[in-house]
């Protein structure tokens, strides 16, 4: 796992070197449309339609980044974070992982979603419970509505911090 690690992170600036100015212009620009984005009709749906991409889509491949459903706060975090990320391409930023499968390979299986409207008016939050491999894991996902449509606006892990798990929102603000 260690081996596979250093091995992703080696690719991934390598990839960031040759494919530069214009990969991280097209990365911004997805992220700095957050000021058009869509949102979703149904966090619940959405979640799930993201978790059956990673079951049926294959080990290798992540669906496609769904940034039309970041709220304005999350998809502002996204984009200050990918600024410094290409203004340090030598540097592995505090997310390298897929944090949809809190791993960096997956094997996802047994996905089961609850939906916890009491959370106030504008607000749901999506538990995805899930095994990767052998491994159980459980992320919750933080919704926000505006103009009454439904944003994401976090995703805490297990516990939200330490070993024990992180908040999306943390990890974009973190550098280094």
């Amino acid at each position: 796992m260690r081996t596979q690690r250093v091995l992703v992170t080696v690719a991934l600036v390598a990839l960031a070197a040759v494919a530069g100015p214009a990969a991280s212009a097209d990365r911004t620009a997805r992220h700095g449309a957050a000021a058009q984005m869509r949102g979703v009709d149904d966090p619940r749906a959405f979640v799930a339609q993201m978790y059956d991409a990673y079951v049926h889509g294959g080990e290798d491949r992540p669906p496609p980044d769904p940034a039309y459903a970041y709220s304005p706060r999350l998809a502002a975090l996204f984009a200050a974070y990918q600024r410094w990320e290409d203004a340090h391409p030598d540097t592995v930023g505090a997310i390298d992982f897929d944090w949809w499968t809190n791993a960096q390979d997956w094997q996802i299986s047994q996905v089961s979603l609850v939906v916890r409207p009491e959370d106030g008016p504008g607000r749901r939050t999506v538990t995805a419970r899930f095994h990767n491999g052998d491994r159980q894991d459980s992320t919750r996902f933080e919704f926000v509505l505006i103009d009454g449509r439904w944003f994401l606006d976090d995703a805490i892990n297990g516990t939200g911090h330490g070993e024990s798990g992180w908040t999306l929102s943390a990890l974009l603000r973190e550098r280094e």
